[in-house]
């Protein structure tokens, strides 16, 4: 099981950069009013699977005061955090040639976890992707893992969970699985083998 951001997705395709470094200049929204009216408030909700991004930023636009759309600002954000790591992808074609299966387990609501999954072609790189809003729990909540378990069908000692958040690594310990922190200091492969 490897998380998305931070281990496959590893921000803007032109330079590793976070997806919102540039949002200002290029559409002219404010990332910190973007926080205060979206992301602070729903954000929970929304990748759990509450409330849908989309009917949260319809919403919400208007006070923005911004000149682009909605449908505007979804095809950046999407496009803007999509840089994958060719070498994490790799490393998990190797594991899934040896006989692994390779799961994605990440943070994430429908509309992004479809644009990943489908237009970016993670589909071609593993065998599923748990999400936390299809699943109604997000990590580091224990109730990720259970519900990734029974989705996946591995029990808890067939699993090695890859994340580069702590808490979620830790939650993972806790819930029986093996679990590593990434780091992108070594190759994925030594990093399971340690694990």
């Amino acid at each position: 099981m490897l998380d998305v951001d931070g281990v496959v997705v590893t921000g803007r395709p032109a330079d590793g950069a976070h997806w919102s470094t540039g949002l200002d200049h290029d559409l002219g929204v404010s990332l910190e009013r973007l926080q205060d009216l979206v992301f602070r408030p729903y954000w929970s909700d929304i990748v759990t699977g509450r409330r849908g991004l989309r009917a949260v930023l319809d919403r919400c636009w208007p006070e923005m005061c911004c000149a682009v759309s909605v449908d505007d600002f979804l095809t950046y954000w999407f496009e803007t955090d999509a840089r994958l790591d060719l070498q994490v992808l790799a490393d998990a074609a190797e594991l899934r040639s040896a006989g692994m299966a390779v799961c994605f387990a990440t943070n994430q609501e429908p509309l992004r976890a479809r644009y990943l999954w489908e237009d970016v072609g993670l589909k071609d790189h593993a065998d599923m992707m748990l999400h936390s809003a299809d699943l109604g729990v997000a990590k580091p909540d224990a109730g990720f893992f259970a519900a990734c378990e029974a989705r996946c069908g591995f029990s808890k000692t067939e699993i090695v969970f890859v994340d580069d958040t702590p808490a979620n690594v830790e939650s993972a310990i806790r819930a029986g699985w093996r679990a590593g922190m990434w780091t992108g200091e070594e190759r994925l492969g030594g990093l399971i083998d340690r694990i």
